[in-house]
């Protein structure tokens, strides 16, 4: 008989967490592993580039704290996971891990005198380990996630 294809999923519906803590995001940078194929095998290092995570501007300092923290000599390595969703406040149906993550670049808003819009933030995060955990179907509580507008 023949299988049923699998769903396709999205990419709008998602929550983050730095450590045990869910902050809201607007956006994920692409996650990437990759390996330089211009060396021989034995000498061919294993990567990861760094990902950018971004988020509307609020009076929270946590993320540049975070980084003022590593820029001061703190070895302030945290896990970040990356959870997508199935639907808003959905189940889990992916999740990466970012293994021993932390901030080396934190940018805030471009402001312009002609435009409207929302101020945001965004800190690009290096990382050690990049790990894929396929999700069962067992569903997952609702988020209690902010809206991106909210900000963590």
């Amino acid at each position: 008989m023949p299988r049923e294809p699998e769903p396709l999923l999205g990419t709008s519906h998602f929550r983050v967490l730095i450590g045990k803590r869910e902050l809201g995001f607007c956006a994920v940078g692409r996650l990437t592993s990759e390996t330089d194929l211009a060396l021989p095998a034995e000498e061919r290092p294993h990567t990861f580039e760094t990902v950018v995570l971004r988020r509307a501007l609020t009076r929270s300092t946590e993320l540049y704290d975070w980084r003022r923290r590593i820029v001061g000599g703190a070895d302030d390595r945290r896990p970040v996971t990356v959870q997508q969703l199935d639907a808003p406040a959905g189940r889990v149906v992916n999740s990466w891990r970012l293994e021993r993550a932390w901030p080396c670049r934190w940018s805030g808003p471009t402001f312009n005198a002609s435009e409207s819009g929302v101020a945001y933030e965004e800190v690009e995060l290096a990382f050690d380990d990049l790990v894929w955990q396929a999700e069962t179907v067992a569903p997952t509580p609702p988020s209690k996630s902010r809206t991106p507008t909210q900000g963590a």
